[in-house]
């Protein structure tokens, strides 16, 4: 089942003074109030004999990019008439600064033969030099995608970190029957069928790189470990043996993966090579070991236990020893999955007899709930951590939501049931 509007915990804050350079940060990833840069956004120049749908594609896309990100908040177009041109750049510059704007945006889109050329540019209003300037070029197909690159190449000025906006969110959907793996953009467009097994799929994970996904099916009788490569249709089957074989999760680097699996008897937390080969137990508990989670650089892996008699959430260095709990209100925590920097985990939490989200601090174990109507749950950050993913039941049916900047929830699918969101920073449209 899945979850609901979650609010965003990771908040941006404007750090002091100016930076000239292209690859400093202007802003960083806080736990505070969110605090976003205001950037004015006017309609590029376009020059003659640009072709207008092209044009209209590539600015409505980058429009709302720019609305979904968290470090930017775009100025009201509507404030945009008061700024009178003048020949002299820094009087246009106060001028923009006078209503608001910490940034102006500007560009010019142009025809090369076939292709499509925009040139962007971004003004620090207060040095008024550039903070960004760069050349996109490619064919007239590819609006959006240098509409999304460029948004995303915008929030990594002020974060650090790409945007997500050439993001993919795998799930798993039984709209044409039967649960089967399939992908979309991270707006939800773009949606399409990778398997038509006509058997059980579930708990597809990304490799680092978006180049494989791993799965549970039942495709060939009980519970075996795949791994899929979507571009060439390539099926390897990973692992088969022992009563459960789920919940995969790729190390930082794609070697390895953990998944839980009844091989010896209980349920524990295994490793495997993803070249394949035997896999390496790392937990022995009695208790049922599941859901595990590879934390971003690689030391560290997060699971669901039931080993105190609920299931809570545990931490374990990547070969198995140093097990420490992090959750201890009571309850039932599940599906822990983390921020990109490391420093929080989001997951399941039972609330009220409801299903909502919760982010867990791993320094200090401190939760917090992320209240939503109906049941929410397996959530999923952004590749930038600016989002999360996740399932929700509010409309009488599993489909899956993001979180925009405000933590307001944006539905992505609508046909049939959908759940198991995984979200990878590669590919494009």
């Amino acid at each position: 089942m899945h979850r609901q509007k979650v609010w965003m915990t990771a908040a941006i804050v404007l750090i002091a003074g100016l930076l000239p350079a292209q690859n400093e940060l202007y802003l960083q990833i806080t736990r505070s109030r969110l605090t976003r840069v205001s950037v004015a956004a006017p309609p590029f120049l376009v020059l003659p004999t640009t072709p207008s749908p092209q044009v209209q594609t590539f600015q409505r896309t980058l429009n709302e990019d720019l609305q979904a990100s968290a470090p930017i908040s775009v100025l009201d177009p509507k404030l945009y008439a008061l700024v009178k041109p003048d020949p002299k750049p820094k009087v246009v510059y106060e001028r923009w600064r006078s209503i608001g704007a910490q940034f102006l945006l500007t560009g010019t889109i142009s025809r090369a033969g076939g292709q499509l050329v925009v040139e962007a540019r971004l003004v620090d209003l207060v040095s008024g030099e550039y903070a960004f300037a760069k050349r996109y070029r490619a064919g007239f197909a590819s609006a959006r995608l240098i509409a999304h690159t460029l948004a995303n190449d915008l929030v990594k000025v002020f974060t650090g970190r790409p945007g997500p906006f050439l993001s993919r969110i795998a799930f798993v959907s039984d709209r044409t029957g039967h649960p089967e793996l399939w992908e979309m953009n991270w707006d939800g467009t773009g949606a399409h069928q990778l398997t038509k097994y006509g058997s059980i799929v579930v708990g597809p994970a990304w490799s680092p790189d978006g180049s494989r996904i791993a799965f549970t099916s039942f495709l060939r009788g009980g519970p075996a470990l795949y791994l899929l490569t979507p571009s060439e249709g390539y099926l390897k089957p990973l692992w088969s043996k022992g009563g459960v074989n789920s919940s995969p999760s790729f190390s930082p680097d794609g070697k390895k993966i953990a998944f839980a699996s009844s091989r010896d008897g209980n349920v524990d937390i295994w490793v495997i090579p993803t070249s394949g080969g035997t896999p390496q137990r790392l937990t022995t508990a009695s208790a049922i070991d599941t859901q595990p989670a590879w934390s971003p650089n690689g030391r560290q892996i997060a699971f669901t236990s039931a080993r105190s008699g609920s299931p809570q959430i545990y931490i374990m260095d990547a070969d198995g020893s140093n097990v420490r709990r992090l959750t201890f209100n009571g309850g039932y925590y599940d599906e822990a999955a983390w921020f990109p920097d490391g420093s929080r985990l989001v997951c399941t939490m039972r609330v009220d007899g409801r299903f909502q989200l919760a982010t867990i601090d791993v320094a200090t174990s401190r939760v917090t709930v992320l209240p939503g109507p109906g049941n929410n749950e397996s959530p999923c950050f952004s590749p930038d951590g600016s989002m999360i993913a996740f399932v929700s039941d509010r409309t009488g049916k599993e489909q899956i939501y993001t979180t925009d900047p405000k933590g307001r929830p944006r539905q992505l699918t609508t046909e049939g049931a959908n759940y198991g969101p995984a979200w990878t920073g590669s590919g494009g449209e």
